[in-house]
């Protein structure tokens, strides 16, 4: 069975997406928007291990891999380009997870708004949404090497790759996988239409980030 996007687009109306890559401000800005006004919050990283649940090798076999590598070593030592890409098909196949999901949702919250944080691609909101209920939020390299692996929920991979046999090195190859093409994608979102906020340092201030978003997706004249 296939739902047509325009369908799925049409039950969309009540959603907002904050996506982008890591260290771009998504989690802040989603917890303290969807707080301030009282709307459903989806973090997309919180339901992986759901999504992992129901993963077959037939239809998700991204997703179901980490279980084919003999070691922690082989996993994060893969070739570059080969981890990269890993990691874009496993968006991918979380994706139409992550849809079913906010169906499921949007048609049990009534009127009430839903704020998703998560990891959608600029083709795939084209089709299911629009420039007013969506914003990238992105990081310079230079920021995601300081912050990534000092969040807490990346606490348990720091600790992996720190008991690896060079972690120094498998921190480099993860690192490097996470911007494969990256210019490739910045142009990609820079060209979307929709809007998109880059982070290119360190400490800058997240309120005033929050009030651009708020600003966008029109929160503040809503109260």
């Amino acid at each position: 069975m296939l739902i047509a996007n325009n369908i799925i687009k049409n039950h969309f109306q009540n959603i907002y997406f904050i996506t982008g890559g890591p260290c771009g401000g998504k989690t802040t800005v989603s917890k303290y928007l969807a707080k301030k006004y009282d709307m459903i919050l989806y973090n997309w990283d919180e339901h992986f291990p759901d999504y992992q649940a129901v993963s077959t090798p037939e239809y998700q076999p991204a997703l179901c891999s980490r279980t084919t590598f003999e070691s922690w070593e082989e996993y994060f030592m893969r070739p570059v380009e080969e981890f990269a890409e890993w990691g874009k098909k496993s968006f991918e196949e979380q994706t139409g997870m992550v849809v079913a999901d906010l169906l499921r949702i949007s048609g049990s919250s009534g009127n009430k708004k839903i704020l998703v944080d998560g990891f959608f691609s600029v083709n795939i909101l084209k089709e299911i949404s629009d420039y007013t209920r969506v914003v990238f939020l992105i990081a310079s390299e230079e920021v995601v090497r300081h912050y990534y692996f000092n969040r807490e929920d990346k606490r348990d991979m720091f600790e992996c790759i720190k008991g690896l046999k060079d972690p120094e090195a498998a921190f480099e190859n993860t690192f490097r996988s996470m911007f494969y093409k990256a210019e490739e994608n910045e142009y990609d979102i820079q060209n979307s239409g929709f809007k998109y906020f880059k982070r290119e340092t360190m400490g800058t201030n997240p309120n005033d980030l929050i009030n651009q978003v708020e600003e966008h997706f029109g929160f503040n004249k809503k109260v």
